[in-house]
């Protein structure tokens, strides 16, 4: 029987919460939409193709071995543990690269902290969005130093407990203009300047869409430096991080990405990374699993012999052709 089900998804929390932004700041779906974590296991563990649930580490968490019987008892495992490093003013003169070292120290302590919660909880991994690590305007920022603050702030945590995967989401701007964690080369480069293995990428399709990178092209680069070690599924048109369905813009590529994920032999998981603002959360969510296995059952069932004879050849006609054979019901007659 056909595995109806190939990718290990992550929850979407989002969906499930009021869906504030700074357009509306008292939510698209007001204060009833925002589910207790509970509720949102039970509708995860419900509508099928979830097997994790991911979790915000703040001040008002539980505790993580709670958490784990918590998830545990709805049939998953806890995830990705995501401490607060970005919704608290605090932060907003940075985390790793603050030029204050009492913020550095609160950064790593909040690391150190999560890593224990991890282990606790049993979860994947900690993961690390950089918001506020960045600069708005020329010559506010001391780039060689505050990349060295940072890299020092993350092997600090990273070596703490090598038990513990540290996952690092890079995002080209905002909330700043310019991110140092800004693209899929740098945060590598900040990796190897660490040199910890416990240490990896975060390949976000939607963040590398609108950094101007070609996603396929970035799994491929962090998986041949060993990094490869979180994907979070999103869409958008290039412009802005708009967190739409899977592959409801940018088809091609989320089906190249997947066939390259496919040919790399990952094996990892997969977050759903969707703002359905507008839409009821649980249908949103529902097509989203349905669409990201689509494709990727789309992407392993394509004809590999071909299509690297066809790129040995640099052939891009017969490319083009073999996927519109493969993938186009109406293409076949042609």
């Amino acid at each position: 029987m056909e595995k109806k089900y190939l990718l290990k998804m992550q929850c979407s929390g989002a969906a499930f919460s009021n869906m504030c932004d700074r357009f509306v700041d008292k939510g698209y779906k007001g204060e009833e939409a925002a589910l207790p974590y509970e509720k949102q296991c039970e509708l995860f563990a419900g509508m099928g193709g979830v097997g994790a649930m991911s979790y915000v580490l703040d001040e008002g968490s539980m505790d993580p071995v709670k958490l784990h019987e918590l998830v545990s008892g709805y049939g998953m495992r806890v995830g990705t543990i995501a401490p607060d490093n970005w919704m608290n003013r605090k932060w907003r003169f940075g985390t790793f690269s603050a030029r204050d070292p009492k913020t550095r120290r609160e950064i790593v302590k909040l690391g150190k902290e999560a890593m224990d919660y991890a282990a606790a909880s049993h979860a994947l991994d900690i993961m690390f969005w950089m918001a506020h690590d960045g600069y708005d305007y020329p010559f506010q920022a001391d780039y060689s130093l505050q990349w060295g603050y940072m890299a020092e702030c993350i092997y600090e945590i990273a070596s703490y407990r090598p038990d513990v995967k540290l996952t690092l989401e890079y995002k080209k701007y905002e909330p700043l203009t310019y991110q140092y964690a800004g693209d899929v080369s740098k945060v590598l480069l900040l990796c190897e300047k660490i040199g910890l293995d416990n240490v990896g990428v975060i390949v976000d399709y939607g963040h590398a869409l609108f950094g101007m990178e070609n996603p396929a092209e970035s799994v491929c680069l962090a998986n041949d430096y060993g990094r490869l070690d979180m994907i979070h599924l999103n869409d958008n048109y290039g412009r802005a991080d708009d967190d739409l369905i899977f592959g409801t813009v940018s088809l091609w590529q989320s089906l190249e990405f997947f066939w390259r994920l496919d040919e790399i032999g990952y094996d990892g998981w997969y977050i759903m990374d969707n703002w359905p603002a507008r839409m009821d959360g649980y249908e949103a969510t529902r097509e989203f699993i349905a669409q990201a296995n689509t494709i990727m059952r789309i992407a392993k069932e394509l004809p590999k012999e071909r299509i690297h004879r066809y790129q040995e050849e640099q052939n891009v006609p017969a490319l083009i052709r073999v996927l519109r054979e493969c993938t186009l019901a109406c293409g076949k007659e042609f």
